[in-house]
């Protein structure tokens, strides 16, 4: 009974969060609301990896945004692109699958990297190395402007992934007038979501799964069952920076253009929030927690302009953090384990 109070309190919310955008937006609908969905497949997509770290394994992880950059900047350099202040163009490259399968496998690889000196570290210094490999990955990101463009970035590389655009989205797009672009950005984020859940849903149940969650509740009882914790936690580490370089190579897709300041702690940030309001350990938890968390962002300023008549811009901006700080803190204080997450699966070494 619990269990169905839950999903269906989780779905009212959803649906209300969606109802908020036809509410509050006399035009233009559909375009908000495929822009809503689109962000939210994205980071939901990043958050489920998130939640293989710490929902499934319970590492604490506050660089999670460096693993969406490294997948984002292989991909981009390894097909037709421009990049720095006077856009250099290298026409040559890979078909786009190959630069993506390479991309989201050096993402897995920097988790690999990442981890091997860092994840017999629990905790609080688990997350401050986490914290100092972004920083790191940012800062050398800008250092090497010859190869990845600085602070002037990547462009003129979405050809190589819209060209595989559908006719179906072609003709929806123009008899509603919105952006081809973004719709097969939006379209391949939730299909993603799709089958990374039926495979980690089939891990879940496996006993690789059982053991991950046993590294969580207990490492000591793990290793003294003869089992290596540091090589399961190595695992796990590796396959959510995979899931983190996928959406990381959508999200510079759906801008157009990709800049480092893409990938600052403010991303890690959002990403969390989604990953605590959704439910932490739960599969699908992320994705509810996604679409109401861009909700909130997107429609924030415009609820806030019809309270606040006389508030300026940047005030209004304010409130959209306010209240997602707010929600959260409700969250905590009443639900702690989010909309669809268990309460045990926030203990971390558990006796």
């Amino acid at each position: 009974m619990k269990f169905s109070i839950k999903w269906i309190v989780t779905l009212l919310l959803t649906a209300f969060s969606i109802y908020m955008i036809f509410a509050l937006n006399p035009v233009g609908q559909l375009r908000i609301l495929f822009n809503v969905l689109t962000f939210a497949g994205i980071y939901g997509l990043a958050a489920i990896g998130l939640n293989v770290h710490f929902g499934l394994t319970g590492l604490l992880n506050f660089g999670h945004a460096s693993f969406m950059g490294v997948g984002a900047y292989v991909t981009l350099l390894l097909i037709p692109h421009a990049v720095g202040r006077e856009g250099q163009i290298n026409e040559t490259g890979l078909p786009f699958l190959l630069a993506l399968v390479i991309g989201v496998v050096s993402a897995s690889l920097f988790g690999l990297l990442l981890g091997l000196p860092a994840i017999r570290l629990r905790g609080d210094y688990l997350a401050i190395v986490t914290i100092a490999a972004a920083e790191i990955f940012r800062i050398l990101v800008i250092d090497l402007e010859s190869i990845t463009g600085g602070v002037y970035g990547i462009i003129n590389y979405s050809d190589s992934l819209q060209q595989y655009r559908p006719n179906f989205i072609e003709i929806f797009v123009s008899k509603y007038n919105l952006n081809a672009g973004q719709i097969w950005i939006g379209f391949l984020s939730w299909i993603s979501i799709f089958f990374v859940l039926l495979l980690l849903k089939r891990l879940n149940s496996s006993p690789w799964g059982r053991a991950l969650r046993a590294v969580r509740e207990d490492e000591d009882a793990v290793r003294a069952l003869g089992k290596n914790a540091v090589w399961l936690k190595l695992q796990s580490f590796m396959l959510g920076a995979g899931i983190a370089g996928l959406s990381g190579v959508l999200l510079a897709f759906n801008y157009g253009s990709l800049q480092v300041t893409l990938f600052v702690p403010l991303l890690t940030f959002y990403i969390w929030a989604i990953m605590i309001l959704g439910g932490v350990g739960s599969l699908s938890g992320p994705i509810f927690g996604s679409v109401i968390f861009w909700v909130i962002i997107s429609e924030t300023d415009r609820l806030a302009s019809l309270i606040f008549e006389n508030a300026n811009g940047q005030q209004l901006a304010g409130v959209r953090f306010l209240l997602v700080g707010l929600l959260i803190m409700i969250l905590m204080i009443f639900r702690p384990s989010g909309l669809l997450g268990k309460k045990e699966e926030l203990l971390l070494n558990v006796k």
